[in-house]
Parts: C-alpha cells; sequence; structure tokens
C-alpha cells in the first residue's frame, strides 16, 4: 500500500508537469504566432477563440488519458491487495480504530474463529479478545498513528470459546474513508504448547511429576545467592531407594515405576510449598528444605521420611518393603555452586549406605577422600573384571560318613595390587555397590565350572557350588547365562549347584519359586545357603524345588557348649530329611562338631578342619589324598 501510494504522487506530479509544460508553451507561443500569421484583428479575436477552445480540448483529453492511467493503476493494485487479503490462507481482518468495528474478514478468519462474515460485521474487535486485555488494547491504539505497523501477543477465543494465543501484525491505513488497521493473525497456541511442554521436559520428571535436576539446581542456587531472605537455613538431602535393582529384576520394569511414582508421592507429602522434591536418578531423590528452623527441626523432618519410605507400598500385584539410605548437607558448605551441594549430599548418602539400610549420616568434609578411594576401588574392580585379574578359591565340601570329598564351593578372590587381598565380603558388597556383580557372577560361573571339567576327567562325580548373589538372582538373564555356559562347556548339569541365601529368595516367595522351576529344568542342583537365620518356615520351603540345605556356621560354632543351637541344627537336619533334601553344615573346625553332625545324620560338611580355600593347583594334589 505504501508503494501504490508512492505510485500515486509521481502519477499526479507526472500530469502536473506535463500539463504546466504544454499550458506554458502554447500561452507564450500561440499568441505570438496568431499576431506573425493574422494581421487583422477582428479575424485574431475569432482564431484566439478557437485557440482557447482547442486547448481545453486537448489538455482535456490528455488529462483525462492520465487521470484514466492512474485508474487502472489503482484499480489493479486495489484488485491485488484484496485477492492477497482475501485469499490469504492466515486470518486477516480490517477493523475501525475509531469504533472498533469490523470492517471486513477474509475467509480464513472466518473458518479459524467460527463466527459467518455477517456476524463479524456486526461486531467489534473487544469481543474476540479477553477482557483482561481490553485496556492493553485501548492504550495502544490511543498512540497510533497513519502508516504504523505493530506487532503484538493476545490471548483470544473462538465462537465456541477456545481460547487461543495469536501474534498479530497490524498495519493502519484510510479504509473507505475511514482510518482502520488491517490485522494478520497467526494463531501460535501449539507452538506456546510445544514450548511449555520442552520447559516442562527440562524441569520435571516425566514419570514421577516431580522437579528435575535441572530445577532443583536452580533453586538451589537461589537460596545460595540470597541468604537474606532464606535466615532460618537451608539443607539438601540426598537419598534413594535400598536394593532398587533386585526388586527391579523380581518384579519387572512396570512395577519398579510403580514403586518410584509411589516413593515420590509419599515424598510430596512431607515437604511444604516453599520447599522443592526432585528426581536426580533412576531411584534417587534429592529434597532441598529452605527453611529447617533449627537441627531437631531437620531431623524430625528426616524421621518422618524414613518412617513412610519404611512402609510396606502396595502396588498392582504385590506388596513391597524397602528402606532408604539419607545424606544430608546443611548450608554452611563453603561453596557458591549448588553442584558441590548436591555432590556433598550424595557423598553422605554414600557413606549411609555402607552403613546399611535405612540410615542417615550428615556431611563431613573428610567424607570426601574416602568416597573417592571408595569409587577408585570400584573402577579397580571393574578393571580387574574386564581384564580377568580376579581368582577362584575352592572349599572342599566333604561326606562325613565316608571323609571323602564330593565337591567344591567356589568362592571368588581379588588381590588388589596396592591393597593387596580384598576381603570376600568387602569385595561382594563393592561388587553389588558398584553394579558389576552380574558380571563378575558370570565370570565366576563360568571359570568354576572350567576347573571343574578339568578335574573330572580324573573324578567324575565331583560337583561345584557356585554362589548367588540377590541382584544375580533376580536378573532377567540368569537363566539362559546358565544354559550358556553348560552348553558350551558340555558339563553335566547335575555336576552344578547354585547356592542361594534363604533371605534373598522370600521377598517374593511366588516369584521365587517359578524362577527356581526354571533353573530346575536345566537339570542342575539347588541349595539354600544360611539356612534358619531367616525365614525358616515349613510351608515355604515345601514349595520351594531345592535340593540341598546349608546350615549356617553360627549354629556351628558353640554347638559342642550351646544346647539351643544343637537344637536347631538338629530341627534344620530333621525337616530337610522330611522334605527329602541333603544338608551341608559349614565352619566346621573339631573333630567333636563332626561327630555331633554324624550322629545327627547330617551328609555333608565343610570347614578349615577339612581344608581351607585352596587354589585350583592346589585342588588336585587334595583330590589324590582325598578322592
Amino acid at each position: 500500500m505504501k508503494r501504490d501510494r508512492i505510485s500515486s504522487e509521481n502519477l499526479a506530479r507526472q500530469v502536473a508537469s506535463i500539463y504546466a509544460f504544454l499550458s506554458s508553451i502554447w500561452i507564450f507561443s500561440s499568441d505570438q504566432i496568431l499576431q506573425f500569421l493574422v494581421p487583422n484583428p477582428q479575424s485574431l479575436t475569432l482564431i484566439q477563440s478557437i485557440k482557447g477552445g482547442a486547448f481545453v480540448v486537448i489538455t482535456t483529453t490528455i488529462l483525462y488519458f492520465f487521470v484514466r492511467l492512474g485508474t487502472r493503476r489503482l484499480e489493479k493494485s486495489e484488485q491485488r491487495y484484496r485477492t492477497l487479503f482475501f485469499a490469504h490462507p492466515q486470518p486477516m481482518w480490517v477493523y475501525d480504530i475509531k469504533t472498533l468495528k469490523f470492517l471486513a474478514v477474509n475467509e480464513a478468519t472466518i473458518e479459524h474463529y467460527g463466527y459467518s462474515e455477517a456476524e463479524f460485521l456486526l461486531m467489534k474487535i473487544t469481543e474476540i479478545i479477553l477482557p483482561e486485555e481490553i485496556p492493553r488494547l485501548l492504550e495502544s491504539l490511543s498512540k497510533i498513528e497513519m502508516g504504523l505497523n505493530r506487532v503484538g501477543l493476545w490471548q483470544h477465543h473462538k465462537k465456541d470459546g477456545t481460547l487461543i494465543s495469536v501474534e498479530v501484525t497490524g498495519h493502519t491505513l484510510e479504509w473507505k474513508g475511514k482510518f482502520a488497521e488491517v490485522i494478520l493473525a497467526q494463531d501460535i497456541t501449539k507452538r506456546l504448547q510445544t514450548k511449555a511442554e520442552l520447559e516442562n521436559y527440562a524441569f520435571s520428571d516425566l514419570l514421577t511429576g516431580l522437579a528435575s535436576l535441572s530445577l532443583l539446581l536452580e533453586r538451589l542456587q537461589f537460596v545460595i545467592n540470597y541468604p537474606s531472605q532464606n535466615s532460618n537455613n537451608f539443607a539438601i538431602l540426598s537419598l534413594d531407594i535400598d536394593r532398587f535393582k533386585p526388586l527391579k529384576y523380581a518384579f519387572g520394569h512396570d512395577l519398579a515405576e510403580q514403586l518410584l511414582i509411589a516413593v515420590a508421592q509419599r515424598l510430596k507429602t512431607l515437604v511444604s510449598p516453599r520447599d522443592i522434591v526432585a528426581r536426580v536418578g533412576t531411584d534417587e531423590f534429592a529434597i532441598l528444605f529452605t527453611d529447617i528452623g533449627n537441627y531437631n527441626i531437620l531431623t524430625e523432618k528426616i524421621e518422618r521420611i524414613h518412617a513412610a519410605l519404611d512402609f510396606p507400598f502396595r502396588l498392582d500385584t504385590v506388596t513391597i518393603s524397602s528402606a532408604t539410605s539419607i545424606g544430608v548437607v546443611l548450608d554452611k558448605l563453603q561453596s557458591q555452586r549448588p553442584e558441590d551441594y548436591l555432590q556433598a549430599a550424595d557423598t553422605a548418602m554414600y557413606y549411609a549406605k555402607q552403613k546399611g539400610r535405612g540410615t542417615t549420616v550428615f556431611y563431613e568434609p573428610s567424607m570426601a577422600k574416602v568416597v573417592a578411594e571408595h569409587l577408585q576401588l570400584e573402577a579397580d574392580l571393574q578393571r580387574a573384571i574386564e581384564r580377568q585379574q580376579l581368582s577362584l578359591n575352592y572349599q572342599p565340601i566333604v561326606s562325613l560318613e565316608t571323609q571323602k570329598v564330593v565337591g567344591f564351593e567356589a568362592l571368588v578372590r581379588w588381590y588388589h595390587p596396592d591393597r593387596g587381598f580384598v576381603s570376600p565380603v568387602q569385595l561382594i558388597n563393592l561388587a553389588e555397590k558398584a553394579g558389576l556383580i552380574v558380571s563378575m557372577g558370570q565370570w565366576v560361573l563360568s571359570q568354576a565350572c572350567k576347573h571343574l571339567l578339568e578335574w573330572q576327567t580324573r573324578f567324575p562325580d565331583l560337583y561345584v557350588s557356585v554362589n548367588l548373589s540377590e541382584i544375580q538372582l533376580r536378573h532377567p538373564s540368569l537363566i539362559q547365562e546358565v544354559k550358556r555356559v553348560l552348553d558350551s562347556l558340555q558339563l553335566p548339569p547335575f555336576s552344578l549347584k547354585l547356592e542361594i541365601t534363604e533371605s534373598s529368595l522370600m521377598e517374593n516367595i511366588t516369584w521365587s519359586t517359578g524362577l527356581l522351576e526354571q533353573l530346575k529344568t536345566l537339570k542342575i542342583r539347588l541349595l539354600i545357603d544360611d539356612f534358619g537365620t531367616g525365614y525358616s518356615s515349613l510351608s515355604y520351603l515345601q514349595k520351594l524345588p531345592v535340593d540341598t540345605l546349608k546350615i549356617d556356621r553360627s549354629f556351628v560354632q558353640n554347638i559342642e557348649v550351646n544346647n539351643k543351637d544343637f537344637e536347631i541344627a538338629k530341627t534344620i537336619i530333621n525337616l530337610a530329611h522330611s522334605l527329602g533334601l541333603q544338608v551341608v553344615t559349614e565352619g566346621i573346625e573339631t573333630s567333636q562338631q563332626v561327630e555331633i553332625f554324624q550322629q545327627l545324620r547330617c551328609e555333608f560338611g565343610q570347614g578349615y578342619l577339612f581344608s581351607p580355600p585352596l587354589n585350583p593347583t592346589e585342588v588336585m594334589d587334595f583330590l589324590n589324598q582325598n578322592c
């Protein structure tokens, strides 16, 4: 439209210039020529009248020609803009700035807003704008000028009441003699929704609805930067669900997610609106308490968290009991970085997990070095597993009747190049917490079966017993891994025993029974380790497809003088025999203990009386002497 205005001005200027030029030539030259050609005054007067009439006709014709040319140009321009206006795919309309009434709308406006053209032409623009935005519109129109371009974001509603976000581009003009504004409207509702969703993804956890790590760090940075607004101190708690991996393996991905959601819901009920609960890892959560008041109030909050998460979770098909380890850091940390606070809380939480389930530890600077060393040890263990730098020892299992070796229990050992031998308990705990127990267990199973195959060339009736941790037991690849090892070595399945602790079977007895039945289809033998230390029950023992019970050493070490231990051992052996199971007693260290278990008709024993754990080379010498 601006270009057309310029074209119209040029045309008017051209017409005026041509008219002035021709008129000047005609006026100054025609009289001189006529006076020279017509000396008779009467004739000259007549001819001058004719000349004037001719001039009028000629100039009128010229003016008509140029005006008509300009009109055609304007008509074409107007038609072009009308076509652009009415055919534009985006909503466009023109409204009177004074009365706010619609003057024209295109088809896209009619389709998008749901009103007919007739309805629009009876409406004011304020009828599609949210009431709270009308003052802003009126204020902007009070300052508007001709030829002004404007861009703005507005909330409109359609005829059906749907709210939409609209980005409008406006241009003021004269429309049929009225001061008006033409509007191009773009519905950006979906774009803004997508943007909001992306922001929501960034600042909230999709599974639990809790805050994300990003939002937690942002809020934590605020309370660090503005302590005057948070004079009552703040604290960061880092917590995770104890034994989450075994639970996930046991109950599956869906139930594990249900557990996380249930934990999140309980945590949200324990904090005030000022505080923030975030999910910062698979089973890891963090809480920012922004107004803890004093130490006693904080400890009360922590106790409520433990109590809430210790209470069993009733999910779709099962009830799960768990606990949480909590690390705490207070606002006295000498740092301005929120990441440092969260790292300190994680360090304290790591300490808490080492102390046992359901524990809380407050961060101290000295912890960082210890945790760093522990993490280095985890890295060293991972390299040792990858490079097969672990070793196996084997403790003989002996027939108490014949005193002959019938098998061996495989025991993993690790000699650290700087620390020396790492204790078996520390090694297993380290592997479990570092997520290495499955890969280490697979190596132990494979190596133990390879060694057994070598020994069976001379002693074909030997078997090997391999321990399974709770995490291994619940890992979905367990059955396939056992089958793979047996098939690859062509080892007789009956030669392999898997030792499973009593406690690891009891989280879900139905699931455990199903798993053991699947393992039994491989024709291997199953042994319940540490029997009698926890859930001993005839009702569940009858359901489990096992072959052997192992009496824990805690009932053996004082059996000569402790009648209670004697009665427990006697009961376990009688129970096993009534169910058709054999019994192994571990921890035998004296001849008197051997005699007692022989009297109780226990089939097998192992312990330092017979032999300490042996390396593979020593095993063959031992077999030559005791088989």
